[in-house]
């Protein structure tokens, strides 16, 4: 799978992840309102990126009525994210190409490595920040609403 940039602007990026040649999910990020509209199978879902807790210190994904429905943490020095009481794990690996491995237990058994960069035109490290976590968390939601992560992409 691969997270691929369709267009970015300063108002918005828009991002496709393929897999084999399919497209399966849109994920279009507003840097200045931190909201990412995403589409798949027909559906179109709004989510906010947010920060929250005294630091704000953590980053979470609220649907479009404000309710908190994905949360970023770590454990142990391993970064997750947490859908729905599932935990993802991930690893970030900068070598050639940026990619990103989520997985349950190991990541020896990885559910899914994606490609994953971001355009260099986000202005800002917070913005950045926020779509490098709007991408992850989309990349879980899909795993878990239409693969039952179960299985390897």
């Amino acid at each position: 799978m691969k997270w691929e940039t369709v267009t970015s602007t300063i108002e918005e990026s828009v991002f496709a992840l393929w897999n084999n040649g399919k497209k399966l999910v849109t994920l279009v990020f507003h840097p200045a309102s931190s909201a990412a509209r995403i589409e798949y199978a027909g559906q179109r879902r709004v989510f906010l990126i947010r920060q929250e807790g005294l630091l704000k210190n953590r980053t979470v994904l609220c649907n479009e009525y404000g309710i908190r429905m994905v949360h970023a943490g770590s454990e142990n020095n391993r970064p997750f994210i947490e859908l729905d009481e599932e935990r993802f794990f991930y690893n970030v690996d900068n070598k050639q190409e940026p990619a990103v491995t989520i997985y349950k237990e190991s990541k020896d058994r990885p559910l899914a490595v994606c490609a994953l960069a971001l355009p260099d035109d986000i202005q800002g490290n917070a913005a950045q920040n926020k779509a490098k976590y709007g991408l992850l968390m989309t990349l879980c939601w899909y795993l878990k609403t239409r693969i039952g992560a179960n299985s390897v992409m």
